[in-house]
């Protein structure tokens, strides 16, 4: 079975256009249905409804997109090993993150590792926070830099974080919201809106995270994915819903959002936010050692 074409059906099925995913993968349509002609041959179902403009899964189709996910996930593990093996040199430094503000602060958190490995080389990888967890704990990864909310983390014993960069969770909303004039709000005064998060994966993490913050406030549905910062802060900048700000980012946040307020939270719900560095300490590779070492000296703001 053709990676390649495991790959387009996962792009046809998310964006449910045949010329889309041929855009994405510099393809033509025709190609992309050629693909979909074959995989459907090979495995004797029909994947896709065509239409003129779109396609629709089929429920054989739906049923597919799990097993053709962890068929490619596999073999993305198995490629990332295969490279990693090829580069055993102690220097190498594999770091993933999560989001733009974690790889913001993990520009400040390299200046410790330059300090001492000047000529050190580095791999990155973005993904979702649990993907990145999942590839730390098969040592595909060194270094993870991922957000930690005080919920449940789902993490293995062997997998330690140190929070670097500790704060709250803001809350905001457009400045043609009438809740722009107070000056701290409550969770009775934003659970009637939509809450905007931003994940460039199709991950309910953080839809989890907010259920879990604030129990029975917020409908699952009223809780919605936008796949980039771009896109969220649009949402809620034009008072289609709030958004949660990381206390940390705050002035780098205002910069991007002239039209959006950012106000506290009142408790007693849970608004701690921590930036955190995520490793295995089964990772005996020094770079890695000096890096979490050289953390206690990272100042914490």
């Amino acid at each position: 079975m053709e990676i390649n074409n495991l790959k387009t059906f996962l792009s046809v099925a998310k964006y449910g256009s045949f010329k889309k995913a041929a855009e994405k993968f510099f393809l033509s349509p025709r190609a992309v249905s050629k693909q979909m002609d074959q995989l459907e041959n090979e495995l004797g179902v029909t994947l896709f409804q065509r239409h003129q403009n779109s396609s629709e899964l089929t429920k054989q189709g739906q049923k597919f997109i799990v097993a053709a996910q962890d068929m490619v996930n596999i073999y993305n593990d198995e490629l990332n090993r295969i490279k990693s093996t090829k580069h055993l040199n102690q220097q190498l430094l594999r770091v993933g993150f999560s989001s733009a503000n974690q790889e913001v602060e993990l520009q400040h958190l390299l200046l410790l590792i330059f300090q001492k490995y000047p000529d050190i080389q580095l791999d990155f990888m973005q993904e979702s926070r649990n993907r990145l967890l999942q590839l730390l704990q098969v040592g595909t990864l060194d270094i993870v830099i991922s957000p930690v909310y005080a919920t449940q983390t789902n993490i293995t014993d062997s997998i330690v974080h140190v929070p670097v960069r500790t704060g709250q969770l803001l809350v905001g909303v457009s400045k043609f919201n009438p809740l722009a004039h107070q000056t701290c709000l409550t969770v009775e005064d934003i659970s009637p809106f939509y809450v905007y998060y931003y994940s460039p994966y199709d991950s309910s993490f953080m839809q989890e995270v907010v259920s879990s913050k604030f129990p029975n406030q917020f409908p699952k549905d009223h809780i919605k994915r936008c796949s980039s910062l771009e896109l969220r802060d649009a949402y809620v900048a034009t008072n289609n819903g709030i958004g949660f700000y990381p206390s940390p980012f705050l002035e780098l946040e205002k910069q991007r959002n002239p039209m959006i307020e950012f106000l506290s939270l009142a408790k007693p719900y849970s608004i701690f936010y921590a930036s955190s560095v995520f490793y295995n300490k089964n990772n005996h590779k020094e770079n890695v050692k000096y890096f979490i070492n050289s953390l206690q000296k990272y100042e914490l703001k």
